[in-house]
């Protein structure tokens, strides 16, 4: 499949971790057993909660814009915050980013530095009832020049959310982590994880092509930036 110029990672996940952006950055599995078969009978991971993560390769990023889009199954859990992507390290100043639902919630969150802390957008009850332990696709759209980070359930905007201070863009050479944050391993998902897609963009898009675009990687289509 051919994906738009500024992809920089896109995993099917079909019994691989093969990116199919173009750019080589093939996953590296850790754990067992985490393949498995969606309802429609394509393929997933599934994560336990307890050591089950894919690393990526180290890569950079360039532009204002980034926008991260999965397939997602996952249910409330009171202990953990489960992580759906997250930078190889949580910096105060350089720049990073984090998803994740909380514990004990049905939020959908975004964290990001500010140049001098770690802060987070949330989409409060983007999980809720009959979203919770269900499949869904998320997109998150996060305009660091903007300010704005906007939240995507199903292709349908779910809302948006004001960034604080003056947002670091995660440029930084870095690994990546699919269920899970950091090399420590920590924030783990108990849950399912499809069709990852990591984009870039030089600009924000209009509202309207923003919403085309989240229903087109909602359908697995190749996005139009």
């Amino acid at each position: 499949m051919l994906w738009s110029p500024n992809t920089q990672l896109h995993y099917p996940f079909q019994n691989t971790a093969k990116d199919y952006s173009g750019n080589g950055s093939d996953g590296t599995v850790n754990g067992s057993g985490v393949y498995a078969t969606k309802p429609n009978g394509g393929r997933c991971l599934y994560f336990d909660g307890t050591g089950d993560y894919v690393e990526t390769p180290s890569f950079g990023l360039s532009g204002t814009v980034v926008v991260f889009a999965a397939d997602v199954r996952c249910k409330s859990d009171a202990t953990i915050y489960q992580s759906f992507l997250g930078d190889g390290a949580q910096s105060n100043t350089d720049g990073y980013f984090l998803s994740y639902r909380p514990p004990t919630g049905n939020t959908l969150a975004w964290q990001y530095a500010d140049g001098t802390q770690p802060l987070a957008a949330d989409a409060a009850d983007f999980f809720n009832s009959p979203f919770d332990d269900t499949w869904l696709h998320l997109l998150i759209c996060c305009d660091y020049t903007g300010k704005k980070i906007y939240f995507y359930r199903n292709g349908t905007l779910f809302t948006s959310a004001t960034m604080s201070g003056t947002p670091a863009f995660p440029s930084t050479n870095r690994v990546k982590y699919l269920g899970s944050y950091s090399s420590l391993s920590h924030r783990l998902t108990d849950g399912y994880l499809a069709n990852v897609y990591l984009g870039t963009l030089a600009t924000m898009p209009a509202a309207a092509q923003m919403l085309a675009n989240a229903k087109r990687l909602m359908l697995g289509f190749n996005p139009i930036w």
